[in-house]
C-alpha cells in the first residue's frame, strides 16, 4: 500500500490556483506533504498512535509564503512557506525517524517546506507560471488545520487512515 504523510490547509486561494493548474487537485486538497508517498507492505496500528504522539511537536500552524521554485526535475511548481522555528523541518524529521518512514528518508535531499501548486509543466511553463503567479501566492498566510495519514489509491484518491485536527 502507498502512503503519505501531510498537513492540509482549506484556503480558496490555493484551491483555486490548484484547480487549473494541479492535476491532484480534485483529489488532494492543499498540502505540505511530511513524509512523501512510499510503498508499505502493511499497515501497523502502532503507527497510528505513534503519529498521533508526534504531531504533538507541531507548536505553530499559520506559516507565510515566500516564494515559488519551478522544480524541473519533477516538473512542478512549488510555493515555498517560512518556517522560523524550523517547526516543519522538526515535525518532518521526528516522523521520519520513526521506524517505519526510516528508511526511506532522502538524506540527499533535503526538506523544502512548501505546497505543489502546480504539477506536469515544462520548464518553460514553469518559468512562464511562476512569473504570472508572484503577486497571488507571496506573502499568503497559511493556516494547516489537520494532519492527514493517509493511503494513496490507485486513481489518486486519498483515502485517510488516521485524521488529526491541529488546534
Amino acid at each position: 500500500m502507498q502512503v503519505s504523510i501531510m498537513l492540509t490547509t482549506q484556503s480558496t486561494e490555493l484551491d483555486t490556483i490548484r484547480s487549473h493548474y494541479d492535476s491532484l487537485a480534485d483529489f488532494v486538497p492543499a498540502h505540505l506533504s511530511l513524509v512523501f508517498p512510499q510503498q508499505l507492505s502493511q499497515l501497523q496500528t502502532s503507527m497510528l498512535t505513534d503519529i498521533q504522539e508526534i504531531v504533538q511537536v507541531l507548536p505553530e500552524t499559520t506559516f507565510f509564503t515566500t516564494h515559488l521554485l519551478p522544480d524541473y526535475d519533477y516538473h512542478n511548481l512549488l510555493l515555498v512557506l517560512d518556517d522560523p522555528k524550523n517547526s516543519l523541518k522538526e515535525l518532518h524529521q521526528a516522523l521520519y525517524s520513526l521506524s517505519y518512514f526510516e528508511p526511506f528518508l532522502r538524506h540527499d535531499i533535503p526538506f523544502t517546506p512548501h505546497i505543489t501548486i502546480a504539477r506536469n509543466q515544462t520548464k518553460s511553463q514553469l518559468d512562464q507560471l511562476a512569473h504570472e503567479l508572484i503577486s497571488k501566492t507571496i506573502g499568503l498566510s497559511v493556516t494547516f488545520d489537520t494532519l492527514v495519514f493517509e493511503q494513496i489509491a490507485e486513481n489518486d484518491q486519498s483515502i485517510p487512515l488516521l485524521k488529526c485536527h491541529l488546534t
